[in-house]
């Protein structure tokens, strides 16, 4: 009986040997990329900010126009007001651009379109989660199909963009690719088996890579500006505020890659224990895609003057970041899997 559970055990273990190296490897390729993204964005870190930053000009033709929507603003009084007053202290230029509105946007293209698709699929996600419905395989291959198409139509644009809204898009971009593989490594390890572990595994490790690079390259660049602005006098509480909440829900996600690449049967045994933890984790990854995208399009507002400054950044943390974390741990509370205490356990490595 010993023996016969030593040759178990010796089997299993070399079973984990083949995906651990695997993992060692997408973590070896993780640190160099986010080396390189850390010294590739330190080039951007200090760029000039929104002062220095060309901006579109006012036509003067618009001059009366926007002086009306200026007094309109400043009649609503409370906190428009106040929001256009740390507005105007941090950038004065920004109350110069603001003034469009939502439909001279350029809608008809191919964006929009999969924009659209991404909003319906969404929609659905929310009537999921109310009715308590599992995500499935083809639902993963829809968001696959939108996503792809979605950055591909905003791809060709970004380069024609300041530096400084190059490194959200480029950043969102990795983290984008890293949420379509957690959700495909989550799928691989529902009672369905919808996609094979093996190729789940691996394509989920050459993911890590690629969101631990964003990771630097987006904060490197996000919190030494704050750094700089603090030295300035232009440090805005609120922003900084939202960018760690921002820093706190993406290190969560760090902290799931870390433990992963740790011990390759950890997430195994996390969903043993908690066997709906892999739904929680599509759930959360299905959120991640959409809410990511419209970060990105609230960046696009901004940029064309429809939606600027502090209100814009607070739209963007509270309604993309804070509001949905928080609605999503709730979810917990009504299926088999925890919030956070799967981070503090250990898979058969450490046993």
């Amino acid at each position: 009986m010993l023996r016969k559970f030593a040759g178990k055990l010796s089997v299993s273990r070399a079973a984990a040997t083949h995906p651990r190296s695997y993992r060692r490897v997408a973590a070896a390729i993780g640190v160099v990329t986010a080396l390189t993204a850390v010294c590739y964005s330190r080039q951007h870190t200090f760029l000039p900010g929104p002062q220095g930053a060309s901006r579109p000009q006012v036509a003067q033709s618009g001059a009366a126009q926007h002086a009306a929507s200026k007094i309109q603003r400043q009649s609503r009084g409370g906190q428009s007001a106040t929001l256009e007053q740390v507005d105007n202290q941090y950038n004065p230029q920004w109350d110069q651009i603001e003034g469009s509105t939502i439909d001279q946007l350029n809608w008809a293209n191919p964006q929009t379109g999969f924009a659209g698709a991404a909003t319906g699929l969404f929609i659905y996600d929310l009537w999921r989660f109310i009715n308590l419905v599992p995500a499935t395989a083809m639902e993963a291959a829809a968001a696959g199909i939108i996503y792809t198409g979605l950055y591909m139509s905003r791809y060709q644009e970004v380069s024609k963009m300041n530096p400084h809204y190059q490194v959200s898009f480029y950043a969102s971009c990795g983290w984008t690719v890293y949420a379509f593989a957690s959700l495909v490594h989550a799928l691989a390890y529902s009672p369905e088996h919808v996609v094979s572990r093996g190729l789940a595994d691996a394509f989920h490790g050459g993911a890590c890579a690629i969101y631990l690079g964003s990771c630097a390259y987006f904060y490197s660049y996000h919190w030494g500006r704050m750094w700089r602005h603090l030295q300035e006098g232009r440090f805005r509480p609120l922003f900084a505020a939202g960018l760690g909440s921002l820093t706190f829900v993406h290190g969560l996600t760090v902290a799931h890659i870390f433990k992963v690449l740790d011990d390759p049967l950890w997430w195994q045994t996390v969903v043993q224990i908690y066997p709906d933890q892999w739904r929680y984790l599509a759930d959360t990854r299905f959120v991640e895609l959409y809410l990511t995208a419209a970060a990105l399009f609230l960046v696009i507002l901004h940029i064309r003057g429809v939606l600027t400054g502090t209100l814009n950044a607070l739209i963007v943390f509270f309604g993309t970041v804070i509001l949905p974390t928080a609605a999503l741990m709730s979810e917990c509370l009504v299926i088999n899997a925890c919030m956070y205490n799967h981070y503090w356990m250990v898979g058969p490595k450490h046993y």
